[in-house]
């Protein structure tokens, strides 16, 4: 077995390890990818209970990665809940200024599964749009992108979005398609559909499904390709048990 790529998540630490830091952690490593991780947000939760949440400036988070990006080359980076657009845009460059080649995908996380909301006021558009130029891949769900853009349908801002950077529209809430995810890429709609139906619903299945994008990728695979063998992983989450703790298999 070759040298494996190194690949770092830049999220919340979960103390249930459903989430955030911690999950994106185990999903890399069931992907052969070697993981570092810096936190942004301690948090107080559980699997189904979600107290409260400390943030971490851009200056804490990028002393975690400093040293690791100074020894290491990172090739791809997972991004998921953050202060706010100034801190990712902070974090974003100076992944780029260590390493320009850098794939880069942000879970925009707007709420945690309970319902606590991360970001209740509306984010502002020049720095969303500067913070998509910043990425390689977004995955919001229909939910987080209504939250973001209320009054303009989640297609429509995934196709506006994609001018920038690859849009992964997640189909969990899906109404009309429960389950079937929409690759916004380069002029194009990719539909990926579910393989397993009826599965049971997975505290951190979002994180998951970035993180394992983020860990393909690294790998060499296309967005595209990432995105469906992403699918796949979160599928076998997903069916792993009846919690809301779900089993890393690959």
């Amino acid at each position: 077995m070759g040298n494996r790529p190194y690949t770092l998540t830049v999220a919340g630490l979960d103390p249930s390890a459903g989430a955030g830091l911690l999950a994106d952690v185990k999903c890399f490593e069931q992907h052969e990818v070697y993981a570092f991780g810096a936190c942004s947000a301690l948090t107080v939760q559980t699997d189904d209970c979600f107290t409260r949440n400390q943030w971490l400036e851009a200056s804490e988070i990028i002393a975690q990665v400093e040293p690791l990006a100074r020894k290491f080359k990172i090739v791809a980076c997972k991004i998921g809940i953050i202060k706010d657009l100034h801190v990712l845009l902070e974090v974003t460059a100076f992944l780029r200024h260590v390493n320009p080649s850098i794939y880069m995908v942000w879970d925009p996380v707007i709420s945690a599964s309970t319902g606590y909301q991360f970001h209740p006021d509306q984010l502002d558009a020049g720095l969303l749009t500067d913070a998509l130029h910043s990425i390689d891949v977004i995955t919001p769900n229909y939910d987080e992108i209504q939250l973001i853009k209320p009054l303009v349908s989640p297609k429509e801002t995934a196709s506006e979005w994609s001018e920038y950077c690859a849009v992964l529209l997640k189909g969990g809430h899906n109404p009309e398609q429960p389950g079937t995810d929409y690759l916004y890429i380069e002029n194009e709609v990719v539909p990926i559909e579910p393989v397993l139906a009826e599965l049971p619903a997975k505290h951190g299945s979002g994180c998951v499904l970035s993180a394992a994008i983020t860990a393909n990728m690294a790998l060499g695979n296309s967005i595209e390709r990432s995105c469906r063998l992403a699918k796949h992983y979160t599928e076998k989450f997903l069916a792993s048990n009846q919690t809301l703790l779900g089993y890393h298999t690959n």
